[in-house]
């Protein structure tokens, strides 16, 4: 990103990256791309920082967001691992800046490449590009879900890429890892403490009554003997959120506080690693206790102010977006409306996180809009990936996501 010496703004400094992201010499500039690798990730690393900070203005992004989702698309396709990595979390990102106020439901075009990269990944894939594309997949969901069944669909997915055969992922079986299915196992607890709320009292009630959903909670439970000690926290998180749901079958519950109380007192050697062994003794701890005496899980997290929570589904709400944020998580608890009433410092409880019914401005309205500041709006000028002289009324949103994701 070239520089003059002169500060830039928040919006000059996307300009930059985006203008590093592509090849500016062609007609068409997509097939072009020759940036070095370097150029790239550099240029996505700077989106991510800009949009961790939560410092680009809903009302001011114009099509930019189409632009940077347009964007990463072609990195996650065609960048380095270490360039998907971050284009990856720039989805995550700028759907929870969009909230969803994109002009277009954004989630429904990424949907298929990140359902394909998490169950079918090629091989050799780094176990990081599998958990940023799982995170990606959970938090974009959470703010550009439209309905539950869109969070389901979500869900469904990166269950599968624990609990598949691997036969039917790859022709040469092979074992995920469990980095990879502790990853999935969080990402699906925290949409299930998303759509919940967002589901009629009926359908929770009849939840733990399907053969399905029994056969999932029966999969966590062999999951508290695994191997790994993140994948039996990761289901012992699971677990503690059903059991405070009301999804465990009252048959299931002695099982599950003898199997609790056991991984709460293990001991040092037992397991070849214990390097989480502290961890996993005071999560099931925490979950035993809550099990047994209904006593709440606390957790409580300082920044000038106490934030605290005292229940199993806001407690896996805020480890996950605190785990996603990053850096970040600060400026987006103060500023963004999607998180501000969850996690608000000073208050013990805040309303859970949910599926968001109430959505922004629509496609024809932002269209609107650029038309009648044709002169003075950034898309005319900047907008990429397509030839100058298409005109916005020509299917333009479409055509770039387009070029990004198919």
């Amino acid at each position: 990103m070239a520089g003059n010496g002169e500060e830039l703004d928040n919006f000059e400094r996307i300009d930059a990256f985006i203008e590093d992201l592509q090849d500016r010499n062609g007609r068409y500039c997509w097939p072009k791309i020759k940036r070095s690798p370097a150029t790239r990730e550099a240029a996505m690393a700077g989106i991510v920082g800009e949009l961790e900070g939560h410092h680009l203005p809903l009302e001011s992004l114009d099509m930019r967001c189409l632009t940077i989702f347009a964007l990463a698309g072609v990195s996650i396709k065609k960048g380095n691992p270490r360039e998907a990595c971050l284009a990856y979390r720039a989805v995550g990102l700028l759907l929870l800046t969009l909230r969803d106020g994109s002009p277009c439901p954004l989630l429904d075009k990424a949907f298929p490449a990140l359902s394909k990269a998490i169950q079918f990944p090629d091989d050799g894939a780094p176990l990081a590009l599998l958990t940023a594309a799982i995170d990606c997949l959970a938090a974009a969901s959470f703010a550009g879900a439209r309905r539950a069944r869109e969070a389901r669909r979500s869900m469904e997915t990166v269950w599968r890429v624990a609990m598949v055969p691997a036969r039917l992922r790859s022709a040469k079986p092979k074992k995920t890892s469990p980095v990879v299915v502790a990853a999935a196992v969080s990402a699906w607890t925290f949409l299930l403490s998303i759509v919940t709320f967002a589901t009629d009292t009926q359908q929770r009630k009849k939840a733990d009554r399907t053969s399905s959903w029994s056969a999932a909670m029966a999969s966590l439970m062999e999951m508290l003997d695994a191997d790994d000690r993140r994948v039996r926290m990761a289901a012992g998180e699971a677990l503690a959120v059903c059991a405070e749901l009301n999804f465990l079958a009252d048959k299931d519950m002695g099982a599950l506080k003898a199997k609790v109380s056991d991984l709460a007192a293990e001991s040092a050697g037992k397991r070849a690693d214990n390097s989480l062994l502290r961890q996993q003794q005071e999560l099931f701890g925490q979950i035993a206790a809550f099990l047994d005496h209904g006593e709440p899980p606390v957790a409580s997290w300082e920044w000038h102010d106490m934030m605290k929570v005292s229940t199993w589904v806001r407690l896996v709400q805020l480890n996950f977006l605190r785990k996603f944020l990053g850096d970040g998580f600060l400026e987006h608890v103060r500023g963004n409306p999607l998180l501000k009433e969850a996690f608000s410092f000073g208050r013990v409880e805040g309303k859970p996180l949910s599926i968001q019914k109430e959505r922004r401005m629509s496609i024809d309205e932002l269209l609107q809009n650029l038309e009648r500041n044709r002169d003075s709006s950034w898309e005319y000028g900047n907008i990429v990936c397509l030839p100058r002289t298409y005109g916005l009324n020509e299917g333009l949103p479409e055509r770039l996501l387009q070029l990004g994701w198919h």
